[in-house]
């Protein structure tokens, strides 16, 4: 083994697939931040079923048209056409979910003609069809955009005949919130319908981009349901499973994001406490390990949502060592460009200094003694591939940012990346000498200073960027560490470099006062009593190979471990992860 780096690259695994092109603006590097897809295909949505009630919240675009499944646009204009995006006006968040439909502004005051057709719907003569979709259109200076939504028995602009919601001419006025809009069909004949939205802002008028978001047409009138996506915080998750660990004394937090929503119920099932919550976001301890699963569902007066997550939690203690990542389960991945080919996480002209942020117990004692690093594009001439390149560890600063050198390894690009370019995920492995790492740490790549174009670039896979403000990624910009959620509005995600952590030792955790406590008999038969503990701390029970066999919460005075289902023999208790002795198990 070489004493500095040895590096060697790993075949590419499948990755999930995430959604397309999305745009925000960001501060204090002024540049457009565009999300690239891992894969080239995706799942399709499910609304190109064409039967009622039909529902399009524009959360599943296509990656080559930027469309829902079975949407298509006319357009007389090529760079301002519909596109499903995120976050793209003025921050604006979706009415549902995370995308919804944009119709850019035509500009030189040309007039806009553009229309984004649904899939047919089979209606019948004589009956009422309800229409309803949610509109933001801000305007620009007090110009106001003009739209309609009309119906037609053909997907072209010719056989539109028929304005079903109409927000042109004198209809038209400022809508600076999302804002639901509803109007009725009565067809007179039997057949297939195609609706359309109409951008018709005429000419002379320098409007704004308009946003569309959950179209509806069924056969009652619209109703207001709740949505709700949830995920977790916190914890210590496996890169190589669909696994959580979780130190003694810490929680893994669940949350939901919804809307239209009034109340919630969590059920966290067995082993969970708290057991059941009505909190949007709740924290739960284990006393028990393995497969969990909790439903959340959301609901107001005219109906309930839901959704599940499930995995695996662990105990984070000796017996744990794996490839360690801040990707939770519910996390996509991607790739974030700010530049044509610059990589927000990865080379750029902006900062050569990238670290991800791995949150511990204070006094846990680890190594690392390799490092993934996964990309997703990779190419580079061979006046580089020398060049140097650095891998750094850092403890946590008081300030929660990078503190004190831990260790410092020199290498080149190729030994890391090699001399063969590649694209769409890619498994780098890194091998060090073993690292010892007490607490919370960073691990940070110092990148050479490289000119990108298309035979130089290098980008790191991302997690897409999440509702919550928590980010685990940093950058060295302008001689200061800052989380890319700081230089980039939004970017609240995590890089997947991945560094394999072995636990080696509890020490100087947080812990009782053990003095204090005292397990009433040591020889038991149904249930261990351990006096002088305090709410919140925790008692564990492990057999002689060191296996988590028991785990509670104290209460105040007395806390009671039932021992009743467990084979015969010689246990150890532990309070906060420190020995307070012995039982023996009749």
């Amino acid at each position: 083994m070489k004493r500095l780096l040895l590096w060697s690259a790993i075949a590419a695994l499948s990755v999930h697939s995430v959604s397309a092109q999305s745009a925000y603006t960001l501060s204090p590097i002024p540049v457009l931040l565009q999300e690239h897809p891992l894969t080239e295909g995706r799942a399709q949505a499910a609304s190109v079923e064409s039967g009622l009630p039909y529902l399009e919240t524009f959360d599943n675009p296509n990656k080559n048209t930027g469309l829902p499944a079975g949407w298509n646009i006319t357009d007389t204009s090529s760079s301002a056409a519909f596109k499903m995006q995120v976050n793209a006006l003025n921050g604006l968040t979706a009415h549902s979910g995370k995308y919804y439909l944009v119709s850019g502004p035509e500009t030189g005051g040309l007039p806009r003609d553009a229309r984004a057709y649904a899939p047919a719907l089979a209606l019948v003569a004589g009956k009422t069809y309800y229409v309803s979709l949610y509109c933001f259109a801000p305007g620009l200076k007090g110009a106001v955009d003009q739209f309609d939504i009309t119906v037609g028995l053909s997907a072209t602009p010719e056989a539109q005949t028929t304005i079903v919601i109409e927000r042109s001419g004198e209809k038209a006025s400022l809508l600076p919130e999302w804002t639901l809009l509803e109007g009725t069909f009565t067809p007179t004949e039997s057949g297939d319908y195609y609706f359309s939205i109409h951008h018709c802002t005429p000419a002379g008028i320098s409007g704004n981009a308009v946003g569309f978001d959950d179209f509806s047409v069924a056969e009652t009138p619209f109703k207001e349901m709740p949505w709700i996506e949830a995920y977790y915080m916190g914890g210590i998750w496996s890169f190589t499973a669909d696994t959580v660990y979780l130190p003694e004394s810490q929680k893994l937090t669940y949350g939901a994001n919804t809307q239209n929503a009034n109340t919630y119920q969590w059920d966290f099932g067995e082993g969970a406490d708290p057991a059941f919550s009505s909190l949007p976001q709740e924290s739960v301890a284990y006393n028990t390990y393995g497969l969990k699963q909790a439903i959340v569902s959301a609901g107001n007066e005219n109906g309930i949502a839901s959704d599940t997550l499930e995995t695996t939690v662990r105990p984070f203690d000796t017996a744990t060592e794996d490839f360690i990542c801040n990707r939770r389960k519910t996390d996509k991945i991607t790739l974030y460009a700010v530049g044509t080919y610059d990589y927000m996480v990865g080379i750029n002209p902006s900062y050569q200094i990238i670290a991800e942020k791995f949150t511990l117990p204070k006094g846990i004692q680890g190594t690392v003694s390799r490092l993934v690093v996964y990309t997703f594009l990779y190419k580079m001439e061979e006046a580089n591939y020398n060049q140097d390149l650095f891998l750094s560890f850092y403890a946590e600063g008081s300030d929660g940012l990078p503190g004190e050198l831990i260790q410092k390894y020199k290498g080149t690009v190729k030994d890391l990346f090699g001399t063969t370019a590649f694209g769409l995920g890619n498994f780098c492995m890194i091998n060090i000498p073993e690292t010892e790492i007490t607490g919370s740490f960073f691990v940070a790549l110092e990148l050479p200073k490289i000119t990108t174009s298309t035979e130089n670039m290098l980008g790191i896979v991302s997690t897409t960027t999440r509702t919550q403000t928590d980010c685990t990624t940093y950058a060295y910009y302008q001689n200061k560490w800052y989380p890319l959620n700081r230089l980039y509005s939004g970017a609240n995600l995590s890089s997947m470099i991945s560094p394999y952590y072995k636990v080696t030792a509890y020490s100087n955790v947080s812990r009782m006062d053990n003095d204090r406590l005292q397990i009433r008999s040591t020889v038991v038969s149904t249930e261990v009593k351990i006096e002088g503990t305090k709410s919140g701390n925790t008692i564990s029970l492990f057999d002689l190979s060191g296996r988590t066999i028991y785990t509670v919460h104290s209460s105040d005075g007395t806390t009671t471990l039932n021992v009743s289902n467990i084979p015969t023999g010689i246990y150890i208790v532990r309070a906060n992860g420190v020995t307070i002795g012995k039982i023996v198990k009749q």
